[in-house]
């Protein structure tokens, strides 16, 4: 799994959150927001990555590639970052 991480001017951390990290030893964790979900379609038999206004962004039999994709879009410098 490939974390990134962006430190701005002011020493903020942003990223995508995961527990591989212990964000807790660097400072206080703030203003964390939901990015997407990740949910098997059982009549697709399919993984789903979606908006979080419902949009299929993503798809996959297997679930690590969808998380993968997750982590890789929605991380910083991937195509859904939002700071």
């Amino acid at each position: 799994m490939k974390i990134t991480l962006e430190i701005d001017e002011q020493g903020n951390v942003h990223g995508l959150y995961t527990d591989a990290i212990d964000l807790f030893a660097i400072g206080q964790v703030t203003n964390v927001r939901k990015a997407s979900n990740v949910e098997f379609n059982e009549s697709k038999q399919v993984w789903e990555v979606t908006s979080l206004n419902g949009i299929v962004l993503f798809s996959h039999k297997n679930r690590e590639t969808a998380i993968d994709w997750e982590i890789d879009n929605f991380s910083p410098g991937g195509k859904y970052y939002d700071s």
